[in-house]
């Protein structure tokens, strides 16, 4: 059974990126702008991981970090934080909410692919 990827992203254009980007590497992906929909999101669906930007108008991906580590429903699913390089505190403090892994923009398919099979490993 493939993989279910929940993808919250407030741009567009990274969104559909990384949904193709996980499509193409064989996952099935639902995409979101909001952390409110990412939440609605887990509500109707079994999801696998979570790929989340960290810089986000409504809530900021700490903030969501935290909400979905805190709740017993969805702290065991993993996330992929993804930012701008150059956050360091914010990155250490996602780390220390339970991230599993921290891809830092720009960045490529490959590492990616490598940071989401890591974070599904059992």
């Amino acid at each position: 059974m493939e993989k279910h990827i929940l993808v919250l992203d407030d741009d567009l254009f990274t969104r559909k990126l990384i949904g193709m980007m996980l499509e193409r590497a064989g996952y099935r992906v639902t995409a979101v702008a909001t952390a409110k929909e990412a939440l609605d999101a887990l509500t109707t669906s079994r999801v696998d991981a979570i790929t989340c930007d960290l810089m986000m108008p409504d809530v900021d991906g700490i903030s969501f970090l935290m909400q979905l580590k805190s709740d017993p429903a969805y702290a065991h699913i993993p996330v992929v934080v993804i930012t701008a390089a150059g956050l360091s505190g914010a990155i250490e403090k996602a780390r220390s909410i339970g991230a599993a892994a921290i891809v830092e923009k720009p960045f490529l398919d490959a590492p990616l692919r490598a940071a989401l099979e890591k974070a599904l490993a059992p």
